[in-house]
């Protein structure tokens, strides 16, 4: 009986934790009932906002093709795409993903120019709620050249010139006072350049005896990653001991390094060498000492004896090949997918003929004389700017050739001259990576009388030098007109905008 009476007591007791349980469940229930219908009456109180901007702060440039805006909440897609101002303005166009709006520019922004990005007016997708108004700041990399100086303390020296304000120039030294610079390249972060230099006093030799640098320059594009380098710090590339280095060029992502070399004790062992990142430099057994590499780095066209040679320099670079009677390779288009030729005519003319990735070939003009440069506008890459020359005949009967400069457009056809350049020899061009502008040098000759001397690509003494930036007109405007004045700089020659 006992036994049941405790049963009976253990029962209840159980009874009344279960109904205890029911009524914290209940009194859960009805808490989060009332706690949702509040929210549903009252509304969500979280802002309205813009949660992420990519470029929020940032140095854009020249790489940077698009940037994001994320919400917080879902948005109506039509009331942004409205909405959305650049001023400046800056054209794209409009992806979404989810709640991100994906921005992808058409032309590569303007360099030294501050922007704004402003959002107004813009409703939630389900509710009539506007944004809270969004205003952001972002701006452009400086307008900074590099050239070999002439003069003075600057004399054979490399340079960083920022000209993006002209009425205050900033000029950097970047190499010392021992060295002698030849000629350079810009890697594309602009954090450093690759040239090629040598001692003044080395025994007379000069030239035979250059070799292969970096320098720093003290840029950094993304300052929040990695710290920024002091401007001037060296590093040797390549010696001279067994190899003299003659030419070399950098592909435009960075990555690789093709040098001409020619055995200093046996001149008959001359060839292309190629250097990648790890710096461990590997001969290609191929002669040629005018060369150009595709942007990415997996293609090289080398004039031969017969034409011009394409090589492959990777397994995804595409099958060799020879373009028989060209005279030699001016350069790719931006994106790899073109490359300019030279070509020599039975008629003795020559052509300027631009070849795709399929071979295809197209003739841009005819002409009896030398063609010196071309390069893309880097924009639409439908424009061509062109150093030519003609001939001339001066005051005292004799005929002398002069360049000149000339666009044309690839899908219209035209060639339009655009500067004379009279008594400038060995002109170097330059394009801004923005496509508004181009840099060119005037020199003045003289006979080498030094091994320290300054010399031109065709090995004459540098004298003097001059640099110019030409502003270039707005081709898509066909009433504008084509006079452009070009603008003096500084003394120099060589120019190259970075990146």
């Amino acid at each position: 009986m006992v036994n049941i009476l405790k049963k009976t007591i253990k029962i209840k007791d159980l009874l009344k934790k279960i109904q205890q349980f029911d009524w914290i469940v209940i009194s859960c229930i009805l808490f989060l009932t009332i706690g949702i219908s509040t929210m549903l009456i009252v509304g969500y109180q979280v802002p309205f906002k813009v949660k992420y901007f990519s470029w929020e702060g940032k140095k854009v440039g020249v790489k940077d093709k698009t940037f994001t805006l994320s919400f917080n909440r879902p948005v109506d897609i039509n009331s942004v795409e409205k909405n959305l101002i650049i001023e400046p303005p800056l054209p794209g166009k409009i992806s979404w993903q989810g709640r991100t709006l994906i921005y992808t520019l058409n032309d590569p922004p303007i360099y030294g120019t501050n922007y704004q990005i402003k959002l107004e007016n813009v409703q939630l997708s389900y509710k009539n709620e506007n944004l809270e108004s969004f205003v952001s700041l972002f701006s452009t990399r400086d307008r900074v050249l590099a050239y070999i100086g002439v003069g003075g303390e600057e004399k054979g020296r490399l340079i960083l010139y920022n000209i993006t304000n002209l009425n205050q120039p900033k000029k950097t030294i970047l190499t010392p006072e021992d060295l002698i610079v030849t000629n350079f390249k810009i890697y594309p972060d602009s954090e450093k350049i690759l040239f090629t230099a040598f001692e003044p006093n080395i025994r007379g030799k000069g030239l035979a005896k250059q070799e292969l640098y970096t320098v720093t320059t003290g840029f950094n594009i993304d300052p929040s990653k990695t710290p920024s380098q002091r401007a001037g710090k060296l590093k040797r590339i390549l010696d001279a001991n067994q190899y003299q280095n003659v030419g070399f060029t950098l592909s435009k992502n960075g990555k690789i390094i093709v040098v001409e070399r020619v055995n200093q004790r046996n001149s008959n062992d001359s060839s292309l060498w190629i250097i990648t990142e790890d710096n461990k430099p590997i001969s290609l057994g191929i002669p040629g000492s005018e060369f150009v590499i595709s942007p990415d780095g997996k293609r090289l066209a080398v004039s031969q004896q017969g034409g011009v040679r394409m090589v492959s320099l990777g397994a995804d670079g595409g099958t060799s090949r020879i373009f028989q009677n060209y005279q030699k390779p001016l350069g790719f288009s931006e994106n790899g997918e073109k490359l300019l030729l030279v070509k020599n005519n039975i008629d003795y003319t020559r052509s300027l003929v631009v070849i795709n990735q399929d071979g295809e070939s197209q003739e841009l003009f005819r002409t009896p004389y030398p063609i010196l440069d071309c390069q893309f506008e880097p924009r639409e890459q439908e424009d061509l700017y062109c150093l030519k020359t003609d001939i001339i005949q001066g005051e005292n009967g004799q005929y002398r050739e002069e360049p000149f400069l000339s666009v044309m457009n690839l899908k219209k056809g035209t060639d339009l001259p655009l500067l004379a350049l009279p008594n400038y020899g060995d002109v170097v061009l330059s394009m801004s990576p923005d496509g508004v502008a181009l840099l060119f040098d005037q020199v003045v000759t003289t006979v080498a009388q030094s091994p320290s001397d300054l010399l031109t690509t065709n090995k004459k003494a540098i004298a003097d030098g001059q640099v110019w930036l030409l502003p270039l007109p707005d081709l898509k405007e066909p009433n504008k007109s084509l006079k452009i004045q070009p603008q003096e700089l500084t003394f120099g020659f060589k120019p190259q905008w970075l990146p």
